[in-house]
């Protein structure tokens, strides 16, 4: 049964900080800011020296495409459930909207498989002795056959370009998604993964001519050619050649990348050798980074060698975003000698097994192409009571409920020592709930609360529902019958979160003209209508909802 709690306009204090050990050597540390702009941070500090922990680069679904056009995502929360990782967060830009948007845009490596190739942008790797490197890379790739002839390859797994040698992998996908508009060589080798100063060699099985689309089993690599590169597979290579494939990373500050075996890009620089370092500076005139709030996702490195991972929420009531100077800056708090940033918007993700810790920006998760994960021990102070969470509850977008951790067995409150190790997450992006316990609605749908206290774990269900308008829109369009003086006036009303409103009560005034309903009401379809007849070629309507107002001039004649 559905129990309403008092819910509490949303009004954080602050700065409200909480701080929790998510796992041995993982701390959270959570803020929930309500002034002078609100803001919900979650920083996770990492020690990798902590027995246990490993920090691991996750592509989606373990390949860059799974199947046909349009695969090869995955949510943060289903990477973090599926390896049982202490935490994930999301990585590097992806092209949204393409036939290919699992491919992430810079250097990607796992365990020291090389997946992606570097672009220009900043990118965050770990040596295999454990040192943590942020640079901007500059990489060489060739085939390399006959005695001593090479040929540059321009990339590894991704989507092959006109005038371009591509090498793909199996972990592109079960074959190359390439049209007959090529040529392609299989090669057949015993020496893969591809790794970064690694020079591999292997036997050409088969020319492909005018084809393409080539399965991808494991133990086997493809070069792809378009244009020039088709013509120098069908004009230099042939079945029972030997060839080889070699990939050069370079960083600009940090010389080879060959001992890299955990890497992902992201962009721009935040901080660099203990100051903020900003690429092309919002304070610069003319800069091509704009000064904007959005949500965001972080990573950078403590001088004593802590791994920071971060995200800041916004485009929510409760959590407007951050400028890159502002996110630098809470780097620089962290301690960071180098930060970098990575994806943000509605990518901005991070999750535990059991939950999503931050309130991303679209509610629900967005699939992205790759994150970064934190293995480590469970918390070193396992819970052994079993517990419950208060009621069930539904609350309005932009307020708050409290919800309370029960002992099973009493129904009497936690203790408190006990509860300070509760970990609060949420799934089903109905809203967000800080490490006190605190559900803030924010997206009018159902979801759940959940609470992980060492090894066990408590849900309850938790419903938002749409807030009280805080904006209208109204729209003037041609009124069906093609009478040349009269329009048809839609208007809509949306809350802090961008829920749609039903039931909203608007008035209607025209200048110049009249409308058929001066008082509206918003229906199940959070529309409202009415006609409106104008006096002459030009007018004017105004529409309110309590303090909340829209206009719209004549849109028809």
């Amino acid at each position: 049964m559905w129990v309403s709690l008092i819910s509490l306009i949303c009004s954080p204090a602050i700065g409200e900080t909480w701080k929790k050990e998510l796992a041995e050597g993982v701390t959270l540390v959570q803020k929930v800011v309500g002034a002078p702009r609100p803001q919900i941070i979650n920083i996770l500090r990492v020690d990798p020296k902590s027995p246990g922990v490993r920090i691991q680069a996750v592509l989606a679904q373990d390949q860059v495409q799974t199947g046909g056009s349009g695969t090869g995502c995955e949510v943060i929360g289903s990477m973090a459930k599926r390896l049982n990782a202490a935490a994930v967060v999301n990585a590097d830009f992806f092209p949204i909207g393409t036939d290919i948007p699992g491919d992430p845009l810079n250097l990607m490596v796992i365990g020291g498989e090389l997946i992606s190739e570097p672009s220009e942008r900043a990118v965050f790797g770990m040596t295999s002795d454990g040192r943590f490197l942020f640079d901007s890379l500059q990489f060489e790739a060739k085939v390399i056959y006959g005695e001593g002839k090479s040929f540059p390859l321009r990339g590894i797994n991704r989507k092959r370009a006109a005038n371009e040698l591509i090498v793909y992998t199996s972990r592109f996908a079960p074959s190359t998604r390439t049209s007959g508009v090529g040529s392609e060589a299989i090669v057949k080798c015993d020496q893969l993964p591809v790794r970064i100063g690694k020079t591999i060699s292997g036997t050409i099985s088969d020319i492909r001519t005018g084809a393409g689309d080539s399965p991808l089993p494991d133990g086997v690599f493809v070069l792809s050619g378009a244009g020039t590169g088709a013509r120098f597979i069908d004009e230099n290579l042939k079945s029972g050649m030997t060839v080889s494939i070699q990939f050069t990373v370079t960083g600009r500050d940090t010389g080879s990348w060959e001992s890299v075996v955990e890497a992902v890009g992201g962009g721009p620089f935040l901080v660099r050798n203990g100051k903020m370092f900003v690429d092309a500076s919002e304070a610069q005139p003319g800069s091509k980074v704009k000064p904007s709030v959005h949500p965001r996702t972080m990573v950078g490195a403590t001088k004593d060698g802590k791994l920071i991972l971060a995200t800041v929420d916004g485009r929510q009531s409760e959590s407007a975003g951050m400028t890159f100077v502002q996110l630098a800056d809470i780097m620089l708090a962290q301690g960071c000698v180098d930060a970098i940033n990575l994806d943000g918007g509605g990518s901005t993700t991070m999750a535990t097994p059991f939950g999503i810790l931050n309130s991303p920006s679209g509610g629900i998760q967005r699939m992205v192409a790759n994150g970064l994960a934190v293995f480590a021990n469970p918390p070193s102070s396992p819970s052994e009571t079993d517990f419950t969470i208060s009621n069930a509850c539904s609350v309005m977008s932009g307020t708050t409920t409290q919800l309370c951790l029960l002992d099973a067995s009493t129904g009497q409150p936690l203790n408190a020592e006990v509860i300070n190790r509760a970990i609060w997450s949420a799934t089903g992006g109905a809203g967000f709930v800080d490490q006190s316990g605190k559900f803030h609605g924010m997206k009018a749908r159902s979801g759940n609360v959940v609470v992980q206290l060492g090894s066990k774990t408590a849900t309850v269900p938790v419903e938002t529902i749409a807030g009280n308008p805080s904006r209208l829109a109204a729209e003037l369009s041609p009124d069906p019958s093609g009478a040349p003086n009269r329009s048809v006036l839609v208007v809509s009303a949306t809350d802090v979160n961008a829920n749609s409103v039903a039931g909203a009560r608007v008035s209607v005034k025209i200048t110049g003209g009249a409308a058929d309903k001066t008082a509206l009401t918003t229906g199940s379809d959070v529309t409202a209508s009415t006609g409106v007849i104008w006096d002459g070629t030009s007018g004017k309507v105004e529409v309110t909802c309590g303090s909340v107002s829209a206009s719209a001039d004549q849109g028809a004649k």
